[in-house]
């Protein structure tokens, strides 16, 4: 009977998926218009991929940027463990498809994922030939489970999450998260309570772990203080280290907050400066507009010459947001103000800076833990309390030392996931 229900229930959502298929276009369309990437390489959305020249030892999967930087130590490790053929890495939108090239060039192979349909999936694994997947965080697909399964590709989840919400949704359907769970060979969790929930959907105890963050891992470019050096001559940076807070990862809907809190921050630290980096490029334009409707002199960090004087940077370029954490004494991490449910944390906590976040920290919330209860990390609610804490460090040098120190030391200590995922893929034998 339960063959019967899960069978039922896939038909069902794949049904649906395709029900849907004329409006996941229009939207594709829509995002278009504002960055024609999502109109490149249609075809693979629906599997048309260029086949591989021989199967591709390890598949794995991050959907976009923040997983494509979190994965990317692992990525390495695994090219140079399986050299034998380019692996395959994949992704969902033109941004990780960009930082992919950028990080990795040629040395892996690279496509989108296609949608969750049966003849997408299957079309992309009888061209590409993964021996081994793996994917990042928490994508769950029914039809792509199922097809890895009847192919007989193992599937590893690394660094899984398993968030409050999202476990409500799946309990809605037992029996189908169950049945699909249960065709996932190791599930490495970041966190105990992630790991307790993927068993209490159903997922097997026995290929559940909790193994850590891999953003824990992250590895700082040998060149980050020499690109920092290259930016600040970029954009006239001053000499004189002016009192400089870094919004990172920022949404619309949090730039009033931001801009409120430097307008109080500007009265207390006359040279004090905003380096405003939205989350997604066809944001930038809005980001710059905002800024400067309040009153403020602004650059852009694109444009090849701009004022010498000037209020608040915009961070409109890819792959430079480490760079332009050396701008400033203390990062605000987006995402985390507005119901997203938050950005990587630990990208600037790896560099010794105070980390500032908002309540909705799903995505990260152990991490941000770990970060308060160090000292290392505050969590804000609104513009007061964000110019408040800002403040406090700003007027205190030695507390906003001891805090980047605190800050670095919570990522130092809970490095590992990487080697333990390594080992965990080592483990797998391919059939």
């Amino acid at each position: 009977m339960d063959q019967v229900y899960t069978t039922l229930a896939r038909w069902t959502y794949t049904a649906l998926f395709y029900v849907a298929v004329p409006l996941i276009l229009v939207n594709l369309l829509r995002r278009g218009r504002r960055q024609p990437a999502y109109l490149h390489r249609f075809g693979e959305r629906f599997g048309w991929c260029r086949p591989g020249l021989m199967p591709a030892p390890v598949w794995l999967h991050a959907v976009s940027v923040g997983e494509v930087e979190a994965a990317a130590p692992l990525i390495r490790q695994l090219i140079g463990r399986y050299g034998t053929a380019p692996i395959l890495v994949t992704c969902g939108t033109p941004t990780g498809s960009e930082r992919i090239r950028d990080l990795f060039g040629d040395s892996v192979e690279h496509c989108y994922l296609p949608y969750d349909l049966p003849t997408s999936v299957d079309r992309f694994l009888a061209r590409k030939q993964p021996q081994r997947a793996i994917i990042i965080e928490a994508e769950l697909w029914p039809n792509l489970y199922a097809a890895c399964h009847r192919r007989r590709v193992p599937l590893i989840l690394v660094n899984a999450r398993m968030s409050p919400g999202s476990f409500r949704a799946w309990s809605r359907v037992p029996r189908l998260a169950r049945v699909m769970l249960g065709r996932i060979t190791r599930i490495l969790a970041q966190h105990p309570d992630d790991a307790a929930r993927f068993v209490a959907l159903g997922a097997p105890a026995e290929r559940v772990r909790p193994s850590g963050n891999i953003k824990f891992d992250r590895e700082l470019p040998p060149d980050l203080q020499a690109k920092t050096t290259t930016l600040r001559e970029a954009v006239d940076w001053p000499q004189s280290a002016p009192p400089t807070l870094i919004a990172a990862s920022v949404h619309p809907g949090e730039w009033p907050m931001v801009l409120e809190a430097f307008r109080t921050l500007r009265n207390g630290f006359a040279t004090a400066r905003l380096v405003l980096v939205p989350r997604h490029p066809e944001r930038f334009r809005a980001a710059r507009e905002a800024a400067e409707a309040e009153g403020w002199t602004v650059r852009s960090r694109s444009q090849s010459s701009g004022p010498a004087s000037y209020d608040v940077l915009i961070g409109d370029t890819m792959g430079e947001l480490m760079a332009m954490f050396g701008l400033g004494q203390i990062a605000l991490v987006g995402g985390s103000l507005v119901p997203i449910g938050g950005h990587n944390v630990l990208e600037p906590a790896a560099l010794g800076m105070p980390v500032l976040f908002g309540p909705h920290r799903q995505s990260f919330r152990a991490a941000g833990d770990a970060l308060v209860e160090a000292g290392g990390g505050w969590e804000i609610h609104d513009a007061p309390t964000l110019a408040a804490q800002i403040t406090k460090l700003w007027t205190n040098t030695e507390t906003a030392r001891a805090a980047g120190a605190a800050a670095r030391e919570v990522v130092r200590r809970n490095q590992g996931a990487v080697t333990r995922a390594v080992a965990a893929v080592d483990a797998i034998e391919v059939v």
